[in-house]
């Protein structure tokens, strides 16, 4: 079997966020699993990409990539006359295009090319429909679907889609994409390389804490990613405010990116509170396992995720979360983790938040041991069931 997967940006181009790492655990896993995987992307990110290694197939972590120069650098839209000049070709041997690119404008043509050589395509939304990110130029993005993207997504094979919460977000019939017209749904997590659950007495959770300056007492809150309007960090300093008479510090981790990050510094300086926060910038796949071992929970009081990989991946080194019902993988934790103290779902009102951060801040849970989060989203599994749903759309044994 032979799948060409576009997306367009691509690793390292860390900054674009959760798919960047999921597509990619995809394709590493469906390579291992013996499919044979194409990635087309360009060098949207990278400027000092070199280009001697554009338009050429690059190994990368197992998976042959193809960087496609991108027509500029900086704001806008993603474009690339080069990649799509080179579509006929690449989709000539093509059993089947997976597509990441809902308001993207490179997702229109390539859809097209897919069309046209009659190669299948399926097409993972990444949360692009949900109420969220309609909201956010909704009298632009609306009727454009409806000219543009919801024409093709009803071409499509099928629609991809992480979890229920991104399933039911199709429902609106304002989105014409109702349960009798659209195409069938495959509804799988976010494919993740779960490095493993610690205790707390681990020797580097204990090393990373003293080193940063931590009082065995005090409890380590963390709040890891992009920082953005839609991360809702605007709850935490009056949240915190509230709490402190408790013992904890807040490490914040990752960018800036429209200055919700400087609001909530602004806030706990304003509380009495920045010596209890720590910084850190934008941390690689590899660091990040010791900062959820050194971590006591995982703070997302989100406005809306499609799915919410850094929750998955703080639980698998066994640091606790408690998360907003608008991360899209909470309900299937909820489930997975049924019988473990993995954390909590809260409303996202400061009363309910103060409530139950209050009472674990008085008497932590225990770590959790997420075992069960390998055979859900892990790697191998999630890239075992891509491997059965393709064989199922393409009517294959």
């Amino acid at each position: 079997m032979r799948v060409v997967h576009m997306l367009p940006v691509w690793e390292p181009a860390w900054q674009y966020g959760g798919p960047v790492h999921s597509v990619g655990r995809l394709c590493e896993g469906l390579a291992a699993a013996g499919v044979t995987v194409e990635v087309l992307t360009t060098t949207a990110g990278l400027p000092a990409w070199p280009a001697a290694d554009t338009g050429v197939p690059l190994q990368r972590r197992g998976v042959s990539v193809t960087y496609y120069p991108v027509d500029r650098h900086g704001p806008g839209p993603i474009r690339s006359r080069a990649l799509l000049a080179a579509l006929p070709q690449r989709l000539a041997q093509a059993d089947l295009l997976h597509l990441s690119a809902v308001w993207q404008a490179l997702g229109p043509p390539v859809q097209r090319a897919a069309h046209a050589a009659g190669v299948p395509v399926v097409h993972s939304l990444r949360g692009a429909l949900g109420p969220y990110s309609l909201r956010r130029g909704l009298w632009k993005k609306l009727p454009y679907h409806w000219l543009v993207e919801r024409p093709l997504l009803l071409r499509a094979c099928a629609v991809h889609v992480t979890s229920r919460q991104e399933e039911l977000e199709l429902d609106p019939p304002w989105l014409g994409l109702g349960r009798r017209r659209r195409p069938p749904l495959v509804r799988l997590p976010n494919p993740l390389a779960l490095p493993g659950p610690t205790g707390p007495g681990d020797q580097n959770r204990t090393r990373w804490r003293r080193d940063h300056g931590l009082e065995p007492q005090e409890r380590l809150l963390l709040v890891c990613g992009r920082h953005h309007h839609k991360k809702g960090l605007d709850l935490l300093p009056p949240l915190l405010q509230r709490l402190a008479r408790r013992p904890w510090r807040l490490l914040l981790v990752g960018p800036d990116e429209d200055g919700s990050a400087a609001r909530l510094v602004q806030g706990l300086t304003a509380a009495g509170l920045a010596e209890r926060l720590l910084r850190l910038p934008l941390q690689d796949g590899d660091s990040l396992p010791a900062l959820f071992r050194a971590a006591d929970l995982l703070l997302m009081p989100s406005r809306h995720e499609n799915f919410g990989n850094v929750a998955v991946e703080a639980l698998a080194c066994g640091c606790p979360v408690l998360l907003s019902p608008a991360v899209g993988a909470a309900a299937d934790l909820a489930a997975v983790l049924a019988d473990q103290p993995w954390g909590a779902v809260q409303p996202r009102r400061l009363d309910a938040w103060h409530r139950w951060l209050d009472r674990w801040l008085a008497q932590p849970s225990e770590r959790p041991d997420p075992r069960a989060l390998a055979g859900w989203t892990g790697q191998d599994a999630v890239a075992r069931a891509w491997c059965r749903a393709y064989a199922d759309l393409l009517g294959r044994p």
